[in-house]
């Protein structure tokens, strides 16, 4: 009798023992957990990556010569969805010619010039006023929309600019700014029905 007590105290003193030191199969079989943080998501082999919240997407941005894909709103009536278009700042004069008198910049001003290539990679028909959504920044940040007309480096983009999915269209945007400023950017905002940077290209000038 006693040595059946002593018997069944040794298995329950063997068994935890055995938990305690993670000895059991089941605990064996559960592999090494990786530790996210308490912020951001887990990338496979457990790197981080920053946290993306909303609001936290970024801008596309680039140089002369590079083509950025813009995103238009998705309130568009012309578009079926959201409108998408690649946009290519093909040149930049910084001391245009207007071909017409009428567009010539005023007494103080110069008039500076943009070429931009057009590809609509979106669904819908995009539809719009090129220079109400081609803006020009000084060195301070302050922003010169465009204006109509032509330089005699070429022919402006078409006002209205009516581009069926597919399609493409090239043409210069024409500004007037301040004769002493010095341009360092450029921005595109489609279907610019107010300041939405997150939908905003930006090509940045050397």
């Amino acid at each position: 009798m006693h040595r059946s007590i002593a018997a069944a105290a040794a298995v329950v003193t063997l068994t935890a023992t055995l938990v305690a030191c993670g000895g059991s199969d089941e605990g064996s079989k559960a592999g090494p957990t990786k530790n996210t943080g308490s912020s951001g998501a887990a990338k496979p082999g457990g790197e981080q990556t920053p946290d993306a919240g909303p609001g936290s997407a970024q801008p596309p941005v680039g140089k002369l010569g590079d083509t950025l894909a813009l995103e238009g709103s998705p309130t568009n009536l012309d578009s079926k969805g959201t409108g998408r278009a690649d946009f290519t700042l093909k040149r930049y004069v910084d001391r245009a010619q207007a071909k017409v008198d009428y567009f010539k910049a005023p007494a103080g001003e110069r008039l500076v010039a943009a070429e931009f290539t057009i590809v609509n990679t979106g669904q819908g028909t995009y539809h719009y006023t090129p220079y109400n959504e081609a803006k020009v920044v000084d060195s301070t940040g302050k922003s010169y929309v465009g204006k109509p007309g032509s330089p005699t480096a070429g022919e402006s983009l078409d006002i209205p600019l009516i581009l069926r999915p597919g399609k493409q269209a090239a043409g210069w945007v024409i500004f007037n700014v301040p004769e002493d400023v010095k341009i360092t950017a450029l921005t595109y905002q489609m279907d610019a029905n107010g300041l939405d940077e997150e939908r905003m290209g930006k090509w940045t000038l050397g």
